[in-house]
This record gives structure tokens, sequence and C-alpha cells, in this order.
């Protein structure tokens, strides 16, 4: 494909292009339709296994159940309130749009994630082109960002719904800092909209935006614009940030008004890496948990990493580098050294003091380092004009994709919910997403076995292994009919079950030929295989009724 676009660009312009000519509208172009490699999983049926599972579409679904009251409602579903460290409600504000207008909920919130990573490419993009004024600089730092292993792993590992499209939203509000920062006489305009990016962030994910914000304000004080002093910095382009956080936290206060607690006391998961996982080959699925056993996707990568090196090898020569670039990739590589730092287990104290309020794991930082290395990859295509001639510049491009390729292609569950959870039992352990009748058809009659299709979502990490109870019973809740068995249909025990993750299974119960013609129902639920305690629901039954034909 990306072949195919470099022949066509070719004929047209006949000859070799650097990017500093004017072809405004090919590059930013390409900079979207590199994209599809990233979007293309979403097109599968279904949704991907992560951590989270189908958690965001039934917060979306619960959003709807609430009549869409915007400004009362927050994504709590399955999960304790956790101000900070939780998705905020943008993105599901959008899908609940989405969904309005005909799509399904699954489609909506699939259609997000793919318009985070869009917004990804075109914002690197634009902000990268204004800080090189360099089109090939632009369209390489867009790639590397949209293609970081972070980035990749925050949407099909992790299924942080509210962290993708933080990364979306994070050039633009460095953008609009930096139009602020960039006038010689205040700018209303440009202060509102300054704002507004900010706003829009923390409503996206209320604690990378904090940090981010903080991001922004060094950087804008670390690389002032040449006409800029620091002084009028602090009174011009550092108000509009905390004020556009303080409007987004206006817009979620109803719904926190509403909380009894504002920050889950678990929300915190120790999960510092070590240096050798940021520079691993390996690539897995893993949950956090601060092991260095672990396998969970912690990579720098191969593109962002190699390029920033090589643009730090040329730089040493001095070949092609304006003070400008200089100073940026200077402060690129030693904000990005200072981040991972603070992932590692040595800086254990300083998220003991307030920084594990603003984040569920140490490692969400990468996606700050994602967000600096993207700009010293690309500074590399800035030190010599033949870095920007397009056969060149394809092979730089096409690398970042590929270092990830392999990666894109996730684990799905095809099931497309359409209603709420039928159960959450045991204080959110494991939910009940579905339970569809497979045979027989229409009415259950006395001699027939009922065969359901069970699914289930561990919400957290069971404590107990459970096994699900199945009864038939009639009109007077005689029972005729019952089955003990594992709940996925296997000897799998939920012991064992990894959170977020979506399980399912088959299960027929025979009715007694000695019962009523007809007339009967099903009550499931879960117990305690050693002691057969019943776990109970959120409404507090320790039964989910079933009817026929459901």
């Amino acid at each position: 494909m990306l072949r195919s676009i470099i022949a066509c660009v070719s004929v047209q312009l006949g000859r070799t292009v650097p990017a500093s000519a004017t072809v405004n509208r090919l590059y930013p172009a390409l900079a979207l339709v590199l994209t599809v490699f990233a979007i293309a999983p979403l097109t599968y049926p279904g949704l991907f296994q992560s951590y989270t599972g189908f958690s965001a579409v039934y917060n979306l679904i619960d959003l709807s159940a609430s009549g869409f009251a915007f400004p009362l409602w927050s994504p709590t579903w399955g999960a304790p309130y956790d101000l900070w460290r939780m998705d905020g409600p943008l993105g599901y504000w959008l899908a609940a749009i989405l969904h309005r207008v005909g799509f399904s909920f699954l489609d909506s919130i699939k259609l997000v994630y793919a318009a985070a990573f869009v917004l990804s490419a075109f914002g690197m993009y634009r902000l990268a082109r204004r800080i090189f004024a360099s089109d090939a600089a632009a369209l390489l730092g867009s790639v590397v960002y949209v293609y970081f292993p972070a980035h990749i792993a925050a949407v099909y590992v992790r299924g942080a719904f509210g962290e993708a499209l933080a990364w979306g939203l994070f050039p633009f509000a460095l953008l609009g800092a930096l139009n602020v920062a960039g006038r010689v006489k205040r700018n209303r305009r440009s202060l509102i909209l300054c704002a507004l990016v900010f706003a829009l962030l923390l409503l996206a994910q209320p604690g990378l935006a904090i940090l981010f914000a903080i991001l922004a304000i060094v950087w804008v004080l670390a690389l002032p614009p040449s006409q800029a002093k620091r002084g009028a910095l602090l009174l011009t382009t550092i108000p509009p940030i905390p004020i556009g956080l303080g409007l987004g936290f206006a817009l979620i206060y109803p719904a926190l008004a509403s909380q009894p607690a504002w920050v889950a006391p678990n929300g915190f998961t120790a999960a510092f890496i070590y240096p050798f996982q940021m520079v691993t080959a390996s690539w897995g699925t893993d949950l956090p948990r601060g092991d260095y056993m672990e396998n969970a996707p912690y990579q720098i990568g191969f593109a962002a990493l190699g390029l920033t090196i090589l643009a730090v090898a040329v730089g040493m020569k001095g070949a092609g580098y304006s003070s400008p670039v200089r100073r940026l990739l200077r402060f690129t590589i030693i904000t990005s050294a200072i981040l991972l730092v603070l992932m590692m287990p040595l800086s254990a104290p300083l998220w003991d003091i307030g920084l594990n309020l603003l984040a569920q794991y140490p490692f969400q930082l990468l996606a700050l380092v994602g967000f600096l290395l993207s700009f010293a990859a690309a500074s590399l295509v800035v030190t010599a004009s033949r870095l920007s001639e397009i056969p060149v510049l394809a092979a730089l491009v096409i690398v970042p994709i590929l270092a990830v390729y392999a990666y894109l292609a996730p684990a799905f569950i095809d099931f497309s919910p359409t209603k709420p959870a039928l159960a959450r039992f045991n204080n959110n352990e494991l939910a009940l997403l579905d339970a569809r009748v497979v045979r027989p058809p229409g009415v259950w009659r006395h001699g027939a076995t009922v065969e359901l299709d069970l699914t289930w979502q561990a919400l957290r990490q069971p404590n107990r292994d459970y096994t699900v109870f199945m009864h038939i019973l009639d009109a007077k809740r005689e029972r005729w009919g019952a089955l003990d068995e594992k709940p996925a249909g296997d000897e799998l025990s939920t012991l064992n079950w990894i959170p977020g993750r979506v399980y399912e299974g088959t299960h027929g119960v025979q009715i007694d030929l000695a019962g009523p013609a007809d007339g009967y129902h099903m009550e499931l639920g879960i117990y305690a295989s050693p002691t057969g305690e019943r776990a109970l629901t959120e409404t507090g039954s320790d039964f989910v009724r079933v009817n026929e034909n459901q």
C-alpha cells in the first residue's frame, strides 16, 4: 500500500521531492492513511480481549439507561469511583452520540477508539509541522506516535478507553499552549482554545491530563519562543492551562458530588518497571504486578528508541541541526529519561506522596515518553536534505509500523451487548454478561434439555473457586432439573481467571419427565465450591432468573 502511494507521488512530481517542498496536502493525507493498520483490528467482529473486557460497552449501556444524563453520570460500571485514575466521561459522551444516530453500543465504542487514533495522527502531524517546519519530520513524528508500543497496548492490551482518547488530545493541548506562547500580544481566541483543549483532556482522563499539563508548562518554559520571555509566559501561557483543567473539573462536579468517595483505596498498582523491560523484544498480555518475570508490554520500542539514537548520533556531529532543534532534542531526551526513572522501583517513595493518585500504574507515564520521543525521532529528518527525500522517508516511516505490526492481532470475542449485564456477583468480582438459550426454541417442556450459552467477565481477580448452579423450576418454584458445573464449562477454576478476560461456557439441563408439561423457568447463580455459599448480585439476590426464549 505504502509503495503504491510513493509510486503515485513520484509520477506526479516527476522527481524525488524533499519534505521542505510545498506538498501540503500529501503528507497530512499520508499521516491519516497510515493509521489504517492501527484501526484495522477494530473492524473484526466483536471486541478484543483486554484488561477491561466489555466494561466500556457496559458503561455506555449504563449511560443510555440513565437517559443520557451527561452531567450527572460517571463511568463506574463494575468498578468503584476513582476520580483521577478512572476514565473520564468524554469518550462515553461521544460514543453516546454515535449510538443515538444508529450505531450499536459496541460499534460506538470502537468508532471512538478509531477516532482517537486519527486524532493522534493528525494532531501530532500538525504539532510537529509547527515545531520543525518540515512535512517529512511531521509525517515521521506522527507515525512514531501512533505506533508507539504503549499506544497500541493502551488500546489492544489494556482496553484503556479514556487513555486512548487522551493520546489523541495530547498534541492538540500542547499546540494550544504553543499558540498562546507564540503570540507577542494576547489573543483571546488562542487563550480560549488552549483552555478548551485542556478541559477536554481532563474530561478524557483526569490523572493523565494533570500530568500532561505539568509537561506542557515545563515545555513552554524550557523552550520558549524566541520573542517570548519566561516572565511574560508565566502571565500569558500558563493561566489557560489550569483554567481549562478547572473547567473540565466543573463539568464533572455534578457527578462527583453524588459519590460517597472520590478516590478508590486500592486504585493504584505498584507495577514498577525494571530497565531491561523497557528494551525487551517480548510482548505479552500479563497483568502488571511489578514482577521482573512478568511479560507485559512495557517497551519503549525499536522504532522510537532506534530513531532517537540515530538523531543523537547525527546531532553529535552537528550536521544540519539548528540551535532550536538541538535544544528540543536535548529537552525531549532528558525529560524522557526522568519519566523513565519515575517508572522504576527506586521512585516508589515519590508515588507514595501523591503521584499514585494520578495513575493506576507507574508505566502509564510511557504515554508522555512516547509523546516526547516522537519529536526526538522526527528531528532525524531535519539533519540533512537526503533524509527528507521520499524513498528514504518511506523507509523511515514504515519502520514504526513494522515494529509493532505483529501485535496488531489481538484475540477477539464475538459478542455484542445490546442490554445491561444480567448480574454482577460478589461486589463486582464476576459479571454474568449474557445467558442465551440455545435450545429448545420456544416453550420448555418436560423431558427437554435446556441448553444455555453463558458469557462471563472477571471484573477483578476472583478470590474463590466458583461453581455455577442451574435449577429448572415450575411456577410453584418446585425443582425439576439441576446442574452444577464450572462457569466456563471446563475444569478451569475461577481462581485462575484473568481480570478483564471474557469467558464462555455452554451448559445443558434436562427437565424431568415427571414434571408439568410446561411453564418452566431457570434460576442460575454461583457458589463457592468448598463451602456452597452463594455469591450475591448487586441487587442482593443470590440467583438470576432466565426465561424461555431469552
